[in-house]
């Protein structure tokens, strides 16, 4: 176990870049597939009545994400107070659902772009939601596609929960805290960590992610998930008698 890990410390550049190749590749072969699932929907969908759709789902979006968030800090007090439950991604989720992934990707993408002026990371949690929300309502909307069923739509729903936490650690270990500790500084960006139990300098990124990142985001996408599911079918219905 010693020799892994003196094997991961030394080598952790090369590592950090791989798997940064390996999740732009694995984005760009999902949205190569996503085009081709979208493309055989598309001609059982009135192009106005989508575009107007998605516009509605992009504006609630933005909405969500600028107004309507709460720390969960003051619920589980390991979690750092800069990590806040917002449910933006909720119509990305009905928008993949209803017309496809890449109308789904639209939607992430439309919010990204609106919220990036606004922002008060400097875009990095910005560029973070959009690689979850991306990978997020790629992999889910295409499950959901093949086979629109509620059985299905309960799997698509896992997996939103399982790519988003997956996408989280990833987003977290390779570029979030890195930029904010060049930003801000190691130590005060460590500081802000503390009300994790037993974080330390040596230990500061593993007992994040175990203690932060992966209890957070299991929650956030379970929350967000529940909430699309709950929501999408009722919603599909006043669509279709629009």
């Amino acid at each position: 176990m010693q020799q892994i890990i003196e094997f991961l410390q030394n080598n952790m550049v090369a590592i950090e870049i791989t798997l940064i190749v390996i999740f732009v590749l694995t984005l760009a072969i999902l949205f190569i597939f996503a085009w081709k699932v979208e493309n055989k929907i598309e001609s059982n969908t009135k192009r106005i009545k989508k575009m107007v759709t998605i516009s509605i789902l992009a504006a609630l979006s933005v909405i969500l994400y600028y107004f309507v968030k709460f720390p969960l800090g003051f619920i589980l007090p390991f979690i750092p107070s800069f990590l806040d439950i917002q449910f933006s991604a909720v119509p990305i989720y009905i928008g993949g659902y209803l017309f496809g992934p890449i109308s789904g990707s639209i939607i992430a993408i439309i919010r990204f772009v609106v919220k990036l002026p606004g922002s008060s990371t400097l875009g990095t949690g910005e560029l973070a939601d959009l690689v979850i929300g991306l990978a997020t309502v790629l992999v889910s909307s295409m499950m959901y596609h093949k086979n629109k069923t509620k059985k299905t739509a309960m799997k698509s729903s896992f997996a939103i929960i399982g790519v988003w936490v997956i996408a989280a650690v990833l987003a977290n270990w390779l570029f979030i805290l890195p930029f904010y500790m060049n930003l801000y500084g190691f130590d005060a960006v460590l500081g802000m960590l503390t009300v994790i139990p037993g974080v330390t300098a040596d230990n500061y990124m593993l007992l994040y992610i175990l203690y932060a990142v992966i209890p957070f985001n299991i929650i956030l996408s379970s929350m967000v998930s529940i909430l699309t599911f709950i929501l999408y079918k009722r919603l599909s219905v006043v669509y279709k008698k629009i």
